[in-house]
């Protein structure tokens, strides 16, 4: 796991990039402490920071050439099959001089070209250069759970692992206002584009090629709905098999391999199965003193007894927090305001200070069906509720105040979303379910110009399209917007800026095309969500475990926007010189969205500030 960064140079003008380099290691010094080096070719320069977890020797330091001098590899990623994979190649006649996986990736492409890229189970963003044919091939893991931002133009193509690098290079920036307008709705940037105006990102499963200064880009990989598995006594057994391989082959690693430890369904299955193959396993997990309402730590202790490993929890006060805030808005990147990125940024800090690698629970929620917006979305499938109780409902929420701060107040806020997101289509219902923020309400804060407004509409659409009679369809929508462009960037971002490793056993892609292999009777009913995931590890689980409700992983947001936050606040939201100066959003509206926010009715709003004070942070720091 590191950091990577090449400019790839077409004409003079393009080569003259190739002095940036050396900054680009430097900032990339967080993913990869342990070594940073860059080189400068006549033709591109590489620069990469290594996160040593296979293979610790300096023999697979990158930028990584071989022995012959004819391929030059950046790679971010693990190939947790390349053991496997080099037996296959070594009986095909090739010769490694490292124990790394690095050197299995450029001789599997050696070999075997673009098609590599279906043989390997991990995860990866990488560039490689081939000097006999002077041809560069960079790609990106099939669910986008590493990230890769680039550039191009007719003098030179630049990328890296992060945005800022991309931007240092190009010196891009002009504020994309159609990915700041999805931004506001959803709290995240959709992986298509970035919000620098001319910097893109790789989607998930795909790979660009370039040859003679001409890129092509090319989908290799996607998510196919079948729903073809037959029912049967051994789905359970499949499902439970393949995420037993999936969580041995993440637990291979030259350093010591922990687990994050929610108290939620999916972390702990994954620390029952990881802890009957490591009798010495140390989970971590996080709880918020003095804050019941957002504190699972009790159930994480549950599971840990259970499977006697070796817990810590960190208990977070507002005091610490207040100290945190900056160096975490420091590490964003990108603006990125799911608020549950702080958790993961403190949990990943704490745990670092113990192991170097940890597995999660990610994506089996939307693999699975384990959101609310998913019970919703069957509901109103099978029509659960009639026309006239959701009118009702749709009243009775009117008579509360709703927020995210407490569980009565919670609840009131999700009735409300209910109702009026069952009297919208289905792909109109999807993306209203997956913003916090809704379109009009985003559209009084900025203003777009009509392309702009059609580029979003475009955008919208790319991810709503899939949505069909197939109930599936739903969650596979999340699989290509909500969980690279969410859950995979808040774990990837947070746990990098504090150099540690995230390995996510459930997106191993052979669980995946299960998953999308399985009709909806394995995952929801009107009784119960996730339905394969708790019939198959019953076994594995605590009772109390077992049958609690989703809670998400969320973080007192209003209530620090009303203490430690409320400085920040009234500087980066309600300054009206500087919001005039920055010239993007609208004062009136912005101030009233704050007033909202710290109000007892504040519905969404709190994520709407929380958004609006993260990327004006952000602006100030490197736009403005």
């Amino acid at each position: 796991m590191c950091g990577i960064a090449a400019i790839i140079g077409f004409t003079d003008k393009g080569r003259e990039r190739f002095g940036k380099i050396g900054q680009c290691a430097n900032l990339l010094k967080h993913r990869g402490p342990d070594n940073q080096k860059y080189i400068i070719e006549p033709n591109f320069a590489m620069a990469h920071a290594r996160l040593s977890i296979i293979d610790l020797s300096e023999a697979s330091n990158q930028p990584f050439t071989t022995h012959d001098g004819r391929f030059t590899i950046v790679y971010n990623g693990e190939i947790f099959n390349y053991k496997q994979l080099k037996i296959e190649l070594q009986q095909k006649g090739h010769i490694f001089y490292t124990e790394g996986d690095v050197e299995v990736l450029i001789n599997l492409y050696k070999e075997f070209g673009k098609d590599c890229l279906q043989k390997i189970n991990g995860f990866f963003a990488f560039v490689l250069y081939d000097k006999q044919t002077n041809t560069f091939f960079a790609a990106r893991d099939r669910l986008g759970i590493k990230p890769f931002y680039y550039y191009a133009d007719e003098n030179y193509f630049a990328c890296s692992s992060e945005l800022k690098v991309v931007k240092h290079i190009t010196e891009c920036n002009t504020i994309n206002k159609t990915a700041l307008y999805a931004y506001l709705q959803l709290t995240y940037v959709p992986e298509k584009i970035s919000l620098i105006e001319n910097i893109y990102k790789l989607e998930p499963g795909e790979f660009l090629f370039i040859e003679n200064n001409k890129i092509t880009k090319e989908k290799y990989y996607s998510v196919k709905l079948s729903s073809t598995y037959k029912e049967g006594k051994d789905v359970n057994k499949k499902f439970l098999t393949l995420l037993e391989s999936a969580v041995e082959a993440r637990l291979t690693a030259d350093v010591p391999v922990g687990c994050f430890l929610s108290g939620g369904i999916d972390s702990s299955v994954i620390t029952a199965i990881a802890s009957q193959q490591n009798k010495h396993l140390q989970t971590f997990s996080i709880g918020f003193k003095n804050n019941t309402y957002f504190d699972e730590s009790v159930y994480a202790e549950v599971v840990a007894k259970k499977y006697n490993t070796h817990h810590q929890t960190f208990y977070l006060s507002e005091n610490e927090a207040e100290a945190e805030i900056d160096n975490f808005l420091n590490a964003i990147d990108e603006p990125f305001a799911d608020s549950s990125a702080f958790n993961v940024f403190i949990l990943s800090k704490k745990t670092k200070q113990h192991v170097k690698v940890v597995l999660s629970g990610d994506g089996a929620d939307e693999l699975f069906a384990g959101y609310n917006k998913h019970r919703a979305e069957w509901m109103i499938r099978h029509q659960v509720l009639k026309t006239s109780a959701l009118k009702s409902a749709s009243s009775f929420t009117k008579l509360f105040p709703a927020s995210r701060s407490g569980k009565l107040s919670n609840r009131i806020r999700q009735l409300e979303r209910f109702a009026n997101g069952a009297k919208l289509t289905a792909q109109e219902r999807y993306w209203r379910w997956a913003c916090f923020y809704e379109e009009g309400k985003a559209a009084s804060l900025i203003t777009l110009s009509s392309a702009e407004k059609k580029g979003f509409n475009e955008l919208k659409s790319s991810y709503t399209s899939v949505i069909n009679n197939d109930y599936n369809s739903t969650l596979l929508a999340d699989v290509n917007l909500v969980l690279p462009s969410d859950m995979l960037t808040k774990v990837d971002r947070m746990s990098m800026a504090n150099a540690l490793e995230v390995r996510n056993p459930f997106l191993d892609y052979r669980m995946v095309e299960f998953a999308f292999s399985l009709r909806e009777e394995n995952k929801i009913d009107v009784h119960i969500q996730k339905k394969i995931v708790k019939e198959s590890c019953a076994h594995l689980l605590p009772t109390e475990i077992l049958n609690r409700k989703k809670h998400g992983f969320e973080t007192p947001v209003q209530e620090w926007l009303k203490n430690i936050l409320s400085s920040k606040v009234k500087e980066y939201c309600l300054d009206k010189e500087f919001i005039e100066q920055q010239n993007i959003f609208n004062y009136d509206g912005l101030k009233q969205v704050v007033e909202q926010a710290l109000s007892a009715d504040a519905g969404d709003a709190t994520a709407v500030v929380w958004s609006i004070l993260i990327f004006n942070y952000w602006c100030k720091q490197n736009i403005l």
